[in-house]
């Protein structure tokens, strides 16, 4: 919860530059433990409400539900939706009793001449759910992106599951162009390995503690979107290794300077073969994604309200928690003891 005020901030950053973002959560957004007991229920209960309350601030567009979100059950689930103007969304999850989804697969997002549509599965319940069930969610995600595929422009996975699965993601949602997900620790990296031509999949690690910014450019709907970000890693990553060679002479050429050391020739020959590429793609690419963590740290000034709502909220989930007497400590006599 602490990170929310700082998200407010970089959102509204965002939006005084111009742009109208899209605001997304993959899930597992409610509670900070799977153990919800008598000891810590109403405290868990008051976070999650101030959470959901802390998005709707934000501006967010859509909440993919998650384990975490299923925790207290589907009645507490229900209610939380009812309370918000923000959509939960779940391609997946179905109710026991009717078979019916618990909420709308999908939603259609316009921002400028682009629609977005987003959709929302979940491969994670919690042991203790009796009246939720799930379809297999590859087979749930990929029939709405078909259906979506000739309606949007841009299609956006939200996915709960677990790392051992988000490895397989990209292929098993090849048709998407962008998945975020949610249901690990793993935090994205720029240097990440992405598929060449997408999907592109992000997740943001763990409790909150970053904000990744996706700045998507359409130009041409029937060419890939080209990585900006990480071409100019890999050009910045190949001046540095140029510049140490370099600094054994500086006024030599490279190749005289490792005439005899055929291994270095070749790491310089596959180094300019790099950076041609890098500085090829980029000048060629049509759709363009430019990508970013932002660590939501004390260098990002908290905006003073939403850091207010954020501290009376933590203040009034330790009240709720119960205060646990320690044991009283036993007195040792340690008299005829030599230490």
């Amino acid at each position: 919860m602490g990170g929310l005020s700082r998200r407010y901030v970089k959102v509204q950053e965002l939006k005084s530059e111009g742009k109208n973002p899209i605001i997304l959560d993959a899930g597992d957004l409610f509670f900070s433990t799977t153990n919800l007991n008598k000891n810590n229920i109403k405290s868990e209960e008051y976070r999650a409400d101030a959470v959901l309350k802390g998005f709707g601030k934000i501006g967010c567009d859509a909440i993919n539900v998650g384990k975490y979100e299923l925790l207290n059950g589907l009645s507490f689930l229900k209610s939380m939706s009812s309370k918000t103007k923000i959509p939960f969304l779940s391609a997946n999850l179905r109710d026991v009793n009717t078979k019916k989804l618990l909420f709308e697969p999908f939603i259609v997002l316009e921002r400028g001449d682009l629609s977005f549509g987003v959709i929302g599965v979940t491969s994670l319940l919690p042991d203790t759910s009796t009246v939720v069930f799930a379809d297999e969610f590859i087979e749930a995600g990929n029939a709405y992106i078909d259906m979506l595929s000739e309606k949007t422009d841009i299609i956006i996975m939200l996915i709960n599951t677990d790392r051992q699965s988000q490895k397989d993601l990209a292929k098993n949602f090849e048709n998407a162009d962008f998945i975020v997900t949610s249901g690990s620790t793993n935090l994205t990296r720029t240097n990440a390995p992405q598929n060449e031509n997408g999907p592109y999949m992000f997740s943001c690690g763990k409790q909150g503690k970053y904000l990744q910014t996706i700045e998507a450019k359409l130009n041409d709907a029937n060419s890939p979107f080209v990585n900006i970000s990480d071409h100019e890693k890999k050009i910045n990553n190949v001046k540095k290794r140029f510049d140490r060679l370099q600094k054994k002479d500086p006024k030599k050429k490279l190749e005289d300077i490792y005439k005899d050391q055929s291994n270095v020739l070749k790491l310089i020959d596959q180094y300019r073969i790099d950076l041609k590429s890098s500085k090829e793609a980029i000048t060629q690419a049509k759709n363009t994604i430019v990508y970013k963590t932002l660590g939501l740290n004390k260098k990002i000034i908290d905006n003073p309200e939403m850091l207010s709502f954020v501290n009376q909220s933590l203040s009034m989930c330790k009240a709720l928690k119960p205060q646990v007497k320690e044991p009283k400590k036993t007195k040792v006599d340690h008299s005829g003891h030599s230490h």
